[in-house]
């Protein structure tokens, strides 16, 4: 009896071993790939532009950046002098972006003062200059933004788009330009006062992704 049930059970072990590999199972596959990620881009393009009257000037359109206007190189800018300096900004990506600007302007007496300058700022009380001569307005896609034609303000006065309460934001999204127009205008009010005077403007502009 005890080599029947020892049979029995090793019988049944074979069996078991067999019985493993003879199930089968339904199963399915699906895939996911090629999941990636395309970064948005932000890009500034500016070009600058100018004219002028009574005076020469010179372009230096950027093409995207840097771009100038020189005013009074080689036909100097004299009072009733004017002229314009235009500012094309596009953003030729695909995200959405908020512009920025910092504005900074720097004048000098050019030199020493000639017998008429020195004669004409003494007469008026102190050092007078481009600062106070040239007169501007402002106006960004048409609208004034400082001054108007009516009512220019002194050059100096430019730093208002930077400062305080009003600083300027523009939403700055794809193929809608912003186009802002300095027209200047030296006034028929100076004298010698201005001669060899000098005046720089720097404008700086920033885009960055709206949040």
């Amino acid at each position: 009896m005890k080599k029947i049930i020892g049979l029995t059970i090793a019988a049944l072990l074979i069996i078991g071993i067999v019985g493993v590999g003879t199930f089968a199972y339904f199963s399915d596959t699906a895939a996911s790939n090629g999941n990636t990620w395309t970064a948005g881009t932000l890009v500034l393009s500016e070009v600058t532009a100018g004219s002028a009257t009574h005076n020469s000037f010179v372009v230096t359109p950027g093409g995207g950046i840097n771009g100038s206007v020189q005013f009074g190189l080689t036909d100097p800018v004299v009072p009733q002098s004017s002229g314009t300096i235009t500012w094309t900004l596009n953003n030729t990506g695909n995200v959405a972006g908020t512009l920025t600007m910092v504005v900074a302007t720097t004048f000098g007496q050019g030199g020493a003062p000639n017998a008429p300058e020195t004669a004409a700022e003494t007469a008026l009380g102190g050092v007078k200059g481009l600062d106070t001569g040239i007169t501007i307005w402002v106006t960004r896609n048409g609208t004034p933004i400082l001054g108007t034609s009516g009512t220019p303000v002194p050059i100096s006065d430019v730093a208002i788009l930077t400062t305080g309460l009003n600083i300027e934001r523009q939403s700055l999204v794809t193929a809608a330009p912003l186009v802002y127009v300095l027209n200047w205008q030296v006034l028929a009010s100076v004298g010698n006062e201005i001669q060899g005077d000098t005046a720089q403007l720097d404008i700086s502009f920033t885009l960055n992704q709206t949040p």
